[in-house]
């Protein structure tokens, strides 16, 4: 289970942080970019528009750990929180569009199954077998 608070994005011209602060908000804005980014591709691929698309989870650390949770086997909850304040407005808005994109994307679940590893290892074992008795016969058949 994953809890993740996004929390926003980081705007340095109306907070007016500086040194580490700034690079920090540049870190959290960059991986926020990598997620809508992830979940373009991922809203493409639903809409199969580019059904073979690449999807760029490897861009970052959150869109790499959140992976299962955008585009894998499993159900995801979203909440977005917006301001009533009218100095919120563009914040707000810009947390609808975000959590429109999101609604969009569509995962397929499967049942996870737990296997014996025994039955894992006689079907394995079985799969060698017919795989040498087929090189066996190909090269019978030279």
């Amino acid at each position: 289970m994953h809890l993740v608070d996004l929390s926003g994005s980081e705007r340095p011209s109306e907070t007016g942080i500086d040194g580490k602060t700034l690079q920090e908000a540049v870190n959290i804005n960059g991986s926020l970019l990598n997620l809508s980014l992830c979940i373009q591709k991922l809203n493409q691929k639903a809409q199969n528009k580019n059904a073979d698309s690449y999807i760029p989870y490897r861009n970052s650390m959150m869109t790499m750990v959140l992976r299962d949770s955008l585009g894998g086997n499993c159900k995801t909850k979203m909440i977005a929180t917006v301001s009533p304040l009218k100095c919120d407005i563009y914040e707000s808005l810009g947390t609808c569009r975000f959590a429109r994109n999101v609604s969009i994307i569509q995962n397929k679940m499967t049942r996870n199954e737990r296997v014996d590893p025994g039955v894992i290892i006689s079907r394995l074992k079985k799969e060698v077998a017919e795989l040498k008795a087929e090189l066996a016969m190909a090269k019978g058949g030279e």
